[in-house]
């Protein structure tokens, strides 16, 4: 994921931390002269710290899985990765390589899967598999326009979707690949309709009447149901305890 969007805020973080960091005592020539002596924290000190988060805890309360996020000044982006750590203390494993960055670990209800996304091969994002024994990570879900967040059933053999709506590439990229013909994306790009006082956003770039919607995931099946519409926006999905 590119940051060039995030200049403003990175800036005004680090200018903070610089501003602390200036603060700090520094005693004189001896903190000079002595390579572990205290020193100001620089632009390159900023880029090597790592950020944890999303901690989920597995159903039998043995294992921790989360994600570790860390940024490259030179590549211009960022990359996250899935990680698992024994709840009672021991060694991390990376449950995802690095290459491609995987978000928002959930385990299954049993424990012995985790799912995350992650959109590899210049794809969308989707929801994968993993065997937490180890293993290959699996497709669970290819929608053409991506994923953008999900949530497990309390039973497991669910998963409830945020999806955003198709655009008239994704449609007509589809019903070429029904009727077996290649597709062909436009040579010019369709013009932006400003309809709305907020009318761009970071990482998103303009905005259109495309929304997120909730869809139903059937795992044995494969069947992929919306459940809401509308010119609105659905988020944060989560079910209730019985399922239903």
């Amino acid at each position: 994921m590119s940051f060039k969007n995030s200049r403003l805020s990175l800036s005004v973080g680090l200018l903070s931390v610089l501003i602390v960091a200036s603060t700090l005592p520094v005693h004189g020539e001896q903190a000079k002269k002595e390579p572990g002596g205290p020193r100001n924290i620089t632009v390159d000190d900023f880029f090597k710290l790592k950020r944890v988060g999303d901690p989920r805890v597995s159903p039998d309360g043995k294992w921790v899985a989360y994600t570790v996020s860390s940024s490259d000044l030179k590549k211009d982006k960022s990359e996250t990765q899935v990680w698992m750590i024994p709840a009672a203390g021991g060694d991390p494993l990376p449950m995802t390589a690095k290459g491609s960055s995987a978000s928002r670990p959930r385990w299954d209800s049993e424990g012995r899967y985790l799912a995350f996304l992650s959109a590899r091969n210049g794809k969308k994002m989707q929801v994968w598999l993993l065997n937490r024994n180890g293993g290959d990570a699996q497709k669970l879900i290819n929608v053409r326009q991506g994923v953008q967040a999900y949530e497990w059933s309390p039973g497991g053999n669910r998963l409830v979707l945020v999806i955003r709506d198709p655009s008239p590439e994704d449609i007509a990229a589809e019903k070429a690949e029904k009727e077996g013909k290649e597709y062909k994306p436009p040579k010019t790009r369709r013009p932006y309709v400003v309809d709305r006082l907020q009318f761009k956003r970071d990482y998103r770039g303009y905005l259109n009447r495309l929304r997120t919607h909730l869809y139903i995931f059937d795992v044995a099946s494969r069947k992929l149901t919306q459940i809401t519409s509308g010119d609105f926006d659905d988020s944060q999905p989560a079910f209730s305890p019985d399922g239903r």
